[in-house]
């Protein structure tokens, strides 16, 4: 998250620069035209072939002057976008690896003869399931895939997804209501009937969304009273004079937001009811390698570090052993907060008045004379009051 951020710092400096010097560029080169115009109709008044006057001469010579002087500005600004823009990527580079084959699977184990139909099945089967039927059996037919499971179930719940995303409504409405009973403790009616009832107040009228209101929400209303309240008062900024809504009603007010908000609810709760995996197996697999790789990458590097591998060699484990709730936690190595490195015999660990634990090398360099002020809280002590802490 942390590298997603420093990412995101240099890409609004550089969209920031780049939005400053275009609309920069666009005001001097209108000023510059507009003056080679007005020159150019000075001249045209002229009769034909009359040589300029000395003013005019001098006004054409500034003029040639300053437009050198302008494209030779605006190239200079350019390169420093240039500059900018290259740091992004080099942002980039520093904060992500880009080669993630030391610790992901072969491409070749997905194409062996053992793996190879299980793939393709979980392919077409994914397809299934987002919808696209057509495309699924064409893979079925052209792959010569073993019998797939269509999964039609699956697929009318994404075409109500679907539907939600858009802004309608009317399809998943209509299949809680052939489950009302199933989904009497679920958010989920609500939710609908609530986005119905916006999408009346924008399309139709405030009138015709009170209406449906009083008919759909007093089932609701026990179980989602704020929720409730919040909608009714939303209702107040759907008609045409209305000034602008306060912030905390932008959701509601918001038919993509409210949508997506509908359409992940929806596919979780309908999933649950029928006992169906919200994730195909290739999406799943797709996601948990996604989320896995990065930490399986940075495992892979600490444990190419030299400190690292000298701690396997000796009868200590270089890590913290998590022995559950009632075992404890129980250190066999120390690793200084401050500067990152494990403690040894000649670098102990040094525990301060206050309670916490840095080395000794962090000690000496953060006291100042008398004094040592602990680096993770404000209490101030003599470097001689802190003991050593020994692992048994």
């Amino acid at each position: 998250m942390e590298a997603c951020i420093g990412v995101e710092q240099d890409l609004d400096k550089a969209i920031s620069k780049f939005t400053s010097l275009n609309d920069h560029t666009d005001k001097v080169l209108h000023d510059i035209v507009e003056q080679v115009e007005n020159l150019k109709k000075e001249i045209a008044k002229q009769p034909a072939n009359t040589p300029l006057s000395q003013t005019q001469a001098m006004v054409v010579s500034e003029l040639a002057a300053r437009v050198k002087k302008t494209v030779f500005q605006m190239s200079t600004e350019h390169r420093e976008l240039h500059a900018t823009v290259s740091k992004v990527g080099k942002t980039i580079d520093r904060h992500f690896i880009v080669d993630y084959g030391s610790v992901a699977p072969r491409a070749e184990s997905f194409c062996c003869d053992e793996n190879r139909p299980i793939m393709e099945q979980a392919i077409a089967q994914h397809l299934y399931r987002q919808g696209l039927e057509d495309v699924g059996d064409s893979l079925v037919a052209e792959a010569r895939i073993p019998a797939v499971e269509r999964t039609c179930t699956f697929a009318l719940l994404q075409r109500c997804a679907a539907a939600l995303a858009e802004g309608d409504p009317t399809p998943a409405l209509q299949w809680v209501e052939e489950r009302g009973q199933e989904l009497a403790h679920s958010p989920l009616p609500f939710t609908l009937h609530r986005m119905q009832a916006l999408k009346l107040a924008r399309e139709v009228g405030v009138v015709a969304a009170i209406e449906y209101a009083r008919a759909q929400f007093p089932a609701h209303a026990a179980r989602h009273e704020r929720q409730l309240q919040a909608a009714v008062c939303a209702l107040a900024w759907c008609t045409p004079d209305a000034p602008p809504a306060p912030p905390h009603y932008a959701h509601l007010l918001d038919p993509a937001a409210l949508g997506a908000e509908a359409a992940e609810l929806f596919i979780r709760e309908s999933c649950a009811l029928l006992r169906l995996a919200p994730l195909s197996p290739l999406a799943g697999g797709v996601l948990a390698g996604a989320r896995v790789i990065p930490a399986l990458h940075d495992i892979r590097t600490k444990m190419a570090h030299p400190h690292v591998i000298a701690a396997w060699g000796d009868d200590e484990l270089p890590l913290e052993v998590d022995l559950g709730e009632d075992g404890g936690g129980y250190h066999s190595v120390f690793a200084c907060p401050i500067l990152r490195q494990q403690a040894s015999e000649q670098n102990p660990p040094m525990r301060l008045l206050c309670g916490h634990v840095i080395s000794r090398d962090a000690l000496n360099k953060l006291a100042m004379g008398a004094k040592l002020k602990c680096p993770y809280c404000p209490m101030e002590q003599a470097p001689a009051e802190a003991r050593q802490i020994y692992f048994s």
